[in-house]
């Protein structure tokens, strides 16, 4: 791992604009699969689909409870829903299926770890899935399977590219029992060790690669220390990779424009009032800012 990080900076995030082609369509701009919402947490999986959705994706599928799908589909009406409609079909065939034309997948915010079904979707996604990211309820069958691990381990040897892991402090601790926050090496060796590029959220959040990268964002905001904040991240973060972007660049910008979009909501709603909701609403000035718009075409 590097001995020190390199900083996410707005320079640093210019530079890596995803191409967007006025010749393109939406299928130019990639298919994203955001897993995502149960009853009590469909909220997740709006905050996960709407922050992809901005991102500049151009397909963002939904694959939550079926009893969940009516209402996100009203409050998210560019996103197209899927539900397994045949109970007895075999689950693996079926998933594998929904894999097969998705460039991008997230699975995880607002699924309950005890889900019957998540560590199937983890096991298959891993084999299968181009780009995969692991949040909230995955994390948590992450460290209760040891075996889902040695699963994303395999990924390189399939071709495939690494899966990110965005674990905030308390989810990694459970991923690595007696981690601490000062221990930034560990962390580092665990990204390596497992093939995977790992978003570690915090007060300042950090990005360590599978080949010994080091990224930090220096800037803390107190605004996005509420829930559904990591939802945004991990649906943005899904957008950028369907867009074409590697793993390493897209988790850094990300972790980028989520913190200045949130530095823009604090500017004019306040640390204590902004919400979650409101952070892909400052997408495009984030885009301007970053000189995304000037660089669409590159």
């Amino acid at each position: 791992m590097s001995d020190a990080p390199l900083l996410i900076t707005h320079e640093l995030i210019a530079g890596k604009c995803p191409a967007r082609p006025d010749s393109g369509h939406k299928g130019t701009f990639g298919r994203a699969l955001i897993c995502a919402g149960s009853p009590g947490m469909g909220g997740a999986a709006y905050m996960a689909s709407s922050s992809a959705l901005r991102s500049g994706a151009g397909l963002i599928y939904i694959k939550t409870d079926r009893e969940l799908l009516t209402p996100l589909m009203t409050m998210c009406p560019e996103a197209l829903g899927i539900s397994r409609q045949d109970p007895s079909e075999d689950y693996e065939t079926w998933f594998t299926q929904v894999l097969s034309d998705k460039d991008a997948c997230l699975i995880g915010p607002g699924i309950r770890p005890d889900d019957p079904e998540l560590y199937d979707m983890i096991a298959i996604a891993a084999k299968n899935a181009r780009h995969l990211v692991l949040d909230a309820g995955a994390l948590s069958c992450l460290a209760e399977h040891e075996s889902l691990l040695d699963e994303l381990k395999e990924r390189r040897s399939r071709g495939l590219s690494p899966a990110v892991l965005t674990p905030h402090i308390g989810e990694f601790k459970r991923l690595m029992p007696g981690y601490s926050e000062e221990e930034m090496e560990r962390a580092g060796s665990f990204s390596e060790e497992n093939g995977v590029v790992l978003v570690l959220k915090s007060h300042v959040t950090n990005v360590f690669t599978s080949d010994g990268k080091w990224y930090s964002n220096p800037v803390s905001n107190s605004g996005l220390a509420k829930g559904g904040s990591g939802d945004v991240l991990a649906g943005l973060l899904t957008g950028l990779l369907a867009q074409g972007m590697q793993e390493e660049d897209a988790a850094f910008c990300a972790v980028g424009i989520h913190s200045l979009a949130g530095k823009l909501c604090a500017e004019e709603h306040g640390t204590r009032a902004m919400l979650p909701t409101m952070l892909w609403q400052y997408y495009d000035k984030c885009f301007k800012i970053l000189k995304w718009e000037e660089g669409k075409n590159t």
